[in-house]
């Protein structure tokens, strides 16, 4: 989420953060909230709204909508039924159906699924907005299958190539639908098909990867993902950094595995560090947990590493006793962030 444009309250967002009163991440909250806000009252004064409809107005929930709809229920529960009717047909029938009639099932639930997206995208309710998300990545999926279906019983390809197939397919599939829907769960989708799609091109190498080669390559994907984030090229922030951060854990943890486990697992203890340090200057307490998070995960595997048993548990426990210090730190250092914050503006008003 940026603050480009010409509203008076992005000007004043824009002034605020060139004045450092605050943050650009939380001026990207603001517009967040001010823009779902927007979609939930098209009027400026919700109270006139209420007027309208002839209520008064008891509080803030009578003023706001519900989380959730009876669409999105019916629609949700209508899902979940065509999901055990496809278990139930794929155990059956699947194996007596020509190729034909398998591509012809699985394009027709990929664009009933495409369909039902694009059939809802302009609702105005959130929870019509994440019904669409979930269609778009049931699309992805079906896309898929559509192409694993293609590269196995039409061309004949093995199963590492087929990988390879569905992987590169699925990404250009996500991606693609992530930018020209920037929520949450597609960008959760395009970060996911992407890091597949990187791991499953080393099936193609001569030689057999080890777990160290596909370890580079996720915790490489992840890493150029949360760049393009923190560079504000991909939104939503909060979700796109929280998630890149996790693959690129997963990445080291993953190699660690290998040969160069020592090697892996200190570089996993420098990211996870520098994860603290900008949550300290920054003030961004997503930074904190899973800097935090990391450090407990791959402390004591460093530690038992490089002393094995014999002091390895002792040192793990002061180890971890330390990190919880710091961590107790660094929330109280964001707790006191939010209780000035809170004053200031209540001194304000």
């Amino acid at each position: 989420m940026d603050i480009r444009g010409d509203t008076p309250l992005q000007e004043r967002l824009r002034e605020w953060v060139a004045a450092e009163l605050i943050s650009a991440d939380q001026a990207d909250r603001i517009t967040e909230h001010e823009q779902h806000r927007a979609v939930e009252w098209p009027s400026n004064d919700p109270s006139a709204v209420v007027a309208e409809e002839g209520a008064q107005p008891t509080g803030p929930a009578t003023r706001r909508r519900g989380a959730t709809s009876p669409a999105e229920a019916i629609g949700y529960v209508g899902a979940a039924l065509a999901l055990g009717a496809i278990a139930l047909i794929l155990g059956d029938l699947w194996r007596e159906l020509l190729v034909g009639g398998r591509l012809a099932l699985v394009a027709v639930l990929t664009l009933a699924m495409f369909g039902g997206g694009l059939a809802v995208r302009n609702a105005g309710s959130a929870a019509m907005q994440r019904m669409t998300s979930v269609l778009y990545a049931a699309t992805v999926a079906g896309v898929g299958w559509f192409a694993g279906v293609m590269a196995s019983d039409v061309y004949d390809l093995s199963w590492p190539d087929t990988q390879v197939v569905v992987a590169l397919v699925m990404a250009l599939a996500a991606v693609p639908l992530f930018l020209w829907r920037p929520r949450p769960l597609p960008h959760v989708v395009a970060l996911a098909a992407t890091t597949f799609a990187g791991a499953s091109l080393l099936e193609l190498s001569p030689l057999r990867p080890g777990p160290g080669w596909y370890g580079l390559v996720i915790a490489t994907v992840g890493a150029g993902w949360f760049l393009l984030v923190l560079g504000r090229w991909l939104r939503p922030r909060g979700v796109g950094e929280v998630t890149a951060m996790l693959v690129t854990f997963l990445g080291t943890q993953v190699a660690s595995f290998g040969d160069a486990r020592a090697t892996a697992l200190t570089v996993a203890l420098l990211l996870a560090g520098a994860l603290v340090a900008m949550a300290v200057r920054a003030d961004v307490l997503r930074y904190l947990v899973v800097g935090a998070l990391a450090l407990f995960v791959f402390s004591p595997q460093l530690i038992f590493e490089i002393f094995g048993d014999a002091i390895g548990a002792p040192a793990s426990l002061l180890l971890v006793g330390l990190l919880l210090v710091l961590l107790a730190v660094g929330l109280g250092r964001a707790r006191r962030e939010v209780v000035r914050d809170a004053g200031n503006q209540g001194g304000r008003s």
